[in-house]
């Protein structure tokens, strides 16, 4: 099981997860394909499993044990379904092919998390975002951080802002840039907020 938010419930951050859209960029759902996927955590590895891609589906191979429990071999066959997007090609998506209490799931899913023996839709094992714990400064001023690290800078939002990546359209990086702005501006906004609320006196 993932690790848990701070209102108690376990997060998408905290399980192993599998998600099709890396793999289909990495060019790895072809047909009679066998590879190894893995998970680190800090550097440290955490766990590995074995994947072979079929027509319309991926098969798991690995081995979980849960509360120093025996091992159990695992071998699960994800199916995946595909749909058009709007300005050509296709994407691809897992079908949740699990029971949660009692009903079969069968919903499209990007990602697939290990909440517990089988990987399932994070609505299945109930996980919750680790944004979702967060205070709206908190995520606000990670949501600032998560672009300047994308564009190759320092998190810091007392930094300059970091230049345009080399082959990034420059519509793509002015609106990169102006999500950053505004969710740095509400950061500020919310700061100033909150020290209002503890020293009262300080602007006196």
């Amino acid at each position: 099981m993932g690790r848990y938010a701070y209102g108690g419930r376990p997060t998408c951050e905290g399980c192993k997860s599998i998600d099709v859209r890396r793999l289909h960029r990495d060019k790895l759902l072809q047909p009679g394909r066998r590879f190894s996927w893995s998970w680190s955590r800090n550097g440290e590895p955490i766990g590995n499993i074995s994947i072979e891609t079929e027509d319309a589906a991926i098969v798991l191979d690995y081995r979980t044990r849960r509360n120093g429990a025996e091992w159990k071999d695992i071998r699960q066959r994800i199916p995946i379904t595909w749909t058009a997007c709007a300005l050509g090609g296709r994407r691809p998506w897992f079908i949740c092919a699990v029971y949660a209490n009692g009903r079969y799931c069968g919903r499209r899913a990007a990602i697939l998390y290990a909440g517990g023996d089988l990987f399932a839709c994070r609505h299945c094992y109930g996980l919750s975002y680790a944004s979702q714990s967060e205070s709206p400064r908190d995520r606000n001023l990670s949501q600032a951080q998560k672009v300047r690290m994308r564009l190759g800078g320092s998190p810091s939002i007392f930094d300059t802002f970091p230049e345009k990546p080399p082959r990034m359209h420059w519509q793509r990086y002015h609106r990169l840039r102006a999500r950053a702005t505004a969710a740095e501006d509400r950061t500020t906004a919310l700061l100033a907020e909150w020290l209002d609320k503890r020293h009262p006196s300080r602007l006196r």
